[in-house]
């Protein structure tokens, strides 16, 4: 064994060297140049050990489940709804709709506020540069791992077991949801951010709560506000299918009507929330911009 371990190790020194020769040229003044590593083949190959991997698990089995004729015999399904949508749209039911489309705006707003506000001193104590050589950072940091594990349509689904129906379930799902991102890509950029104020700050007798509002914070509150604006596009999405779990908004009755096969009133939801969903995308994006 120890014999086959050694040839091997040998043969790997061997491809190593003449990789390296490979890679040398040297110029007619003398000098020496080594052009760098290329890992375009291992990625290759470790892409296609991972497709060949997976194949058998995700294609195969997927064909073998659904049969590929039985996708094409019902894609004339897809189509024709679409048809129904717009040929038999029903614009009397717009009324209807402006209920539960504040509904979803009302918990899209709440969920981002309260919990980008409730992140905001996670992401200091997770961030390790703040806190120094304490554990809380960790503690903190495997807490929001387990948080963002779930998406926001289970919180709402677990939720509703415990507080029942309706928008309430949907603004603690967002709240839930929101805290898990914002805090994390909050301590990723403070982690980032010069310490050399801070420091000095935190030198000359202030608190690190005191450092961190005059030296960091200036330095991350254009990003957070951006991240926070993102967020609530992101939310906006969300919340508009959270009626699905009975979570209030857009998607209940959405999800109503579909099961009614009323696809006349479906088509005049989702451009009400189209139009909702564009105009909110570019106010943050010239807010963003602004921020910039």
């Amino acid at each position: 064994m120890k014999t086959l371990c050694s040839k091997i190790n040998n043969y790997l020194k061997t491809l190593a060297k003449r990789n390296l020769k490979h890679r040398t040229t040297v110029l007619n003044d003398g000098s020496v140049i080594v052009r760098p590593f290329s890992y375009s083949l291992i990625s290759s190959l470790l892409a296609l050990a991972v497709i060949v991997f997976f194949w058998n698990m995700i294609v195969t089995a997927f064909f073998e489940r659904f049969k590929l004729y039985n996708f094409i015999n019902n894609l004339p399904n897809f189509f024709g709804i679409i048809k129904d949508m717009i040929v038999d749209v029903n614009w009397s039911y717009f009324s209807n709709v402006l209920g539960p489309m504040a509904d979803t705006i009302r918990i899209a707003v709440i969920g981002t506020i309260v919990g980008s506000i409730i992140a905001i001193p996670f992401a200091i104590l997770a961030s390790q540069n703040i806190m120094g050589k304490s554990k809380i950072p960790t503690v903190i940091k495997f807490f929001l791992s387990i948080i963002r594990t779930f998406p926001i349509l289970i919180y709402a689904l677990i939720l509703s077991y415990i507080f029942g129906y309706g928008p309430f379930v949907g603004v603690l799902a967002t709240i839930i949801f929101t805290f898990g991102i914002i805090t994390k890509m909050m301590y990723e950029i403070i982690e980032t951010t010069d310490m050399g104020a801070f420091i000095a700050i935190e030198a000359g007798g202030a608190t690190k709560l005191q450092a961190f509002r005059a030296a960091v914070v200036p330095q991350v509150m254009g990003r957070f506000l951006s991240i926070v604006l993102y967020n609530f596009e992101i939310n906006l999405r969300a919340s508009a299918i959270l009626g699905f779990v009975n979570a209030g908004g857009i998607g209940r009755i959405m999800n109503d009507q579909m099961a009614l096969r009323r696809y006349g009133d479906v088509a005049v939801m989702i451009l009400a929330l189209l139009f909702v969903v564009i105009i909110v995308q570019n106010i943050s994006q010239y807010l963003r911009g602004r921020l910039s």
